[in-house]
């Protein structure tokens, strides 16, 4: 089992590898904003914290989309 917090190579979006640091994901949440047109992401980490992003509707169906895509291969 992987640390929770660890580095690792990805293939960055300009096609070259990059080492980034990460942090693994224990508990996520997507809700909609009240009131607006946008969806709040929120993560859990391993030592508790959380974290919580706005993302505009529109952008948050292109993430969708993009890890449908990187999940399949």
């Amino acid at each position: 089992m992987l640390p929770s917090d660890y580095q690792t190579i990805v293939r960055s979006v300009s096609g070259t590898p990059e080492l980034r640091r990460v942090t693994e994901i224990q508990e996520w949440r997507v809700e909609r904003q009240l009131g607006a047109d946008g969806v709040v992401v929120s993560v859990v980490v391993a030592d508790g914290s959380s974290h919580s992003f706005l993302l505009a509707s529109a952008d948050a169906t292109d993430m969708g989309d993009v890890l449908q895509r990187q999940t399949r291969a």
